[in-house]
């Protein structure tokens, strides 16, 4: 209240001016009258602008509500569409063994699928480190025992499996069963991955690109200015070894990458269908045998 009256008093200060300003030497009453038109005038031009300042805001207020309220029936919307396509795929069987209600793919399956794949990376692997790529023969051999290799170490898994599993509880359930020996080869072929690359990778560390390399990082170390110093110094050896393995670690993946490619060229370009996976008759448990 008190700011209104401050407000109303220097409006009416600043209008007295601007009537004794405009019109000099008025008569009192005169003057008296002309300021209380022109104060008049202003409230109403003040109100005026007011009432047009809440229309605006008011108008202002009712789009972003609207606009919220479209959000919300576009996100309610959008949900229930998801939620509708999800029950629509959810419904799908699968498409490996048929099994219904499993979204395209069941979990077994999907297991398998990335079991052979990540068979596959494995043999690419192993023949990325060791196989003439020239040879086709070479890159087969290389990658048949890859695959070897990880068959015998699912069976293994597996058969470790059954010795701390209830068997009986495997037999009751045979779909409880083919889950755990996909999970099981799942788990094995994944961890091999890294199995195969080490040895790739170490073995690729030893051509002759790759020694080149680190040669030249050791010369490079040895040329800095503070092993000059001291040449025979234990820190001096190990920053020296350490560029060199350095370097030759760079040069083992850059080659090991360019081979992968490579090789996944030559597996794109060939018609013949990859054999199928022998893990997936591997087990000799008589539930997964169904």
């Amino acid at each position: 209240m008190r700011q209104r009256g401050h407000i109303r008093r220097a409006r009416r200060a600043k209008i007295a001016a601007q009537v004794d300003r405009e019109l000099p030497g008025l008569a009192a009453g005169e003057r008296r009258r002309v300021l209380e038109e022109r104060l008049r005038e202003q409230v109403a031009i003040e109100a005026e602008d007011l009432a047009w300042r809440q229309d605006r805001a008011r108008a202002e207020q009712a789009r972003r509500d609207a606009a919220r309220a479209a959000a919300r029936e576009r996100v309610e919307r959008e949900r229930q569409e998801a939620a509708a396509a999800d029950a629509v795929r959810q419904a799908l069987p699968c498409e490996d063994c048929g099994r219904q209600r499993s979204a395209g793919l069941c979990e077994v399956c999907d297991h398998r699928r990335q079991t052979e794949t990540l068979i596959g990376e494995a043999g690419l692997l192993a023949a990325a480190g060791s196989a003439d790529l020239a040879d086709p023969g070479s890159v087969a051999a290389a990658t048949s025992e890859a695959r070897a290799a990880i068959n015998n170490s699912i069976a293994a898994a597996w058969h470790e499996f059954l010795q701390i599993t209830d068997v009986a509880a495997l037999e009751a359930d045979p779909g409880a069963a083919r889950d755990a020996y996909a999970f099981t080869a799942f788990e094995t072929a994944r961890q091999s991955i890294q199995e195969f690359q080490d040895p790739a990778l170490a073995e690729l560390g030893r051509t002759e690109a790759a020694e080149v390399e680190a040669r030249r990082a050791f010369k490079a170390e040895q040329g800095r200015p503070w092993f000059q110093h001291n040449p025979t110094g234990a820190d001096a050896v190990a920053a020296t070894t350490k560029a060199a393995d350095a370097a030759r670690e760079r040069v083992a993946r850059y080659l090991l990458a360019t081979r992968l490619e490579k090789l996944r060229e030559q597996t794109a370009a060939r018609t013949d269908t990859a054999a199928a996976a022998p893990w997936t008759t591997g087990c000799r448990h008589s539930s997964c045998a169904r």
